[in-house]
């Protein structure tokens, strides 16, 4: 599958990879250049392989109240929260940002690309309140402008302030030029931004506007290093079906106070019962990579295993998030067992380091 802006990649000679079934550029200059360019300015990525679904109807607040894990009912026009849907034991079916369209009657969700298929099925499945329920992920392209030169970026291009938006808020612009376009202060960086929803046909427009008034094109491989310098969870890796928000330390997007949504029960038990492990950050003390499916050892025994890791382009060190025993503490020193090389790591919270610079 190909974006909007596939032959706006090919163009600037961007290197291609398969991911999850898109053809998307994992670099464009390259990974560290891109990953700064987007701390110390500007950012720009192609995010039009996320879904869109949309719910709406007179039963659509009913639904998502029992479908996922925050307070929708509390939802203003223009806000945006992050959540999940869960499956009975808890487990992670997806994380993603719902957006309030207008209260009580529609709603979108943004969710990741690779699940946007079974979560359509399972969400229709789930739907025992008569929901309106459309998968409307054609019809949008998605553009992320990330970095602290964002917003002049957006002034030039749109004429339009994006510090009026606090983070987690959004609204729907119309430009003579592109059409509407939706905008929401959110992103998945840590640099500050905006994410601009639109039609696939005016993307490819707004993409060189962008460039031309001091974007820099960035890749997958940037958005991946990026993230993790914040200590943000990528479904997939450091959360799944098999691992818990209260185990990724993600209880902020799960309101127990709801009266029910799918999976509470097992979440209410699993406090009950104490929690056995967590999802925590590690940085390297010495050189070295770790990487996903390492092994974690303190004492000479298994604690854990890293989920995500890389090098930080910031600090040049090695840097991971991974699941570890609950006695382990921020501040421990483990060892990661990188292909039987043992590299030294502390135990820290994210980020890592400042979202810009």
């Amino acid at each position: 599958m190909r974006t909007p802006l596939f032959s706006e990649h090919e163009k600037l000679h961007a290197k291609m990879v398969d991911f999850h079934g898109w053809d998307m550029p994992v670099w464009y200059a390259g990974i560290k250049e891109e990953h700064l360019a987007t701390r110390r300015a500007a950012g720009l990525f192609d995010t039009s392989h996320m879904g869109e679904i949309f719910i709406s109807g007179d039963a659509s607040l009913a639904y998502l109240q029992r479908a996922l894990t925050r307070n929708i009912a509390s939802m203003k026009q223009g806000q945006a929260v992050y959540t999940f849907l869960l499956n009975k034991s808890g487990g992670i079916i997806d994380d993603l940002i719902a957006y309030c369209l207008e209260p009580g009657k529609g709603y979108m969700l943004c969710v990741n690309s690779s699940n946007a298929e079974k979560d359509y099925s399972w969400m229709n499945e789930q739907n025992q309140e008569g929901a309106i329920i459309e998968n409307k992920s054609d019809g949008f392209a998605m553009i992320a402008l990330q970095g602290p030169a964002s917003g002049g970026i957006f002034k030039a291009c749109l004429d339009f302030d994006i510090s009026g938006l606090h983070p987690f808020t959004f609204t729907v612009l119309m430009s003579h030029e592109y059409g509407e376009l939706m905008v929401s202060r959110t992103g998945y960086t840590g640099a500050g931004g905006a994410e601009v929803f639109l039609s696939p046909a005016v993307a490819p427009p707004l993409w060189r506007a962008f460039i031309a008034s001091g974007a820099t094109p960035c890749g997958l491989g940037a958005r991946d290093t990026l993230r993790l310098e914040m200590g943000y969870p990528l479904h997939g890796n450091d959360i799944t079906e098999t691992t818990t928000p209260l185990e990724a330390g993600l209880n902020f997007a799960v309101d127990l106070e709801k009266k029910d949504f799918i999976g509470k029960q097992a979440l209410v038990e699993q406090l009950k019962q104490g929690m056995t492990r967590r999802l925590t950050g590690m940085e390297a003390l010495e050189r070295g990579v770790p990487r996903e499916g390492c092994q974690c050892l303190k004492q000479g025994s298994v604690v854990g295993v890293v989920t995500s890791g890389s090098i930080s382009p910031v600090t040049g060190m090695g840097i991971a998030l991974g699941y570890v025993d609950i006695s382990v503490e921020v501040g421990d020193e483990i060892i990661i067992d990188v292909r039987g090389k043992d590299l030294r790591a502390r135990v820290k919270k994210p980020p890592f380091v400042s979202g810009t610079l």
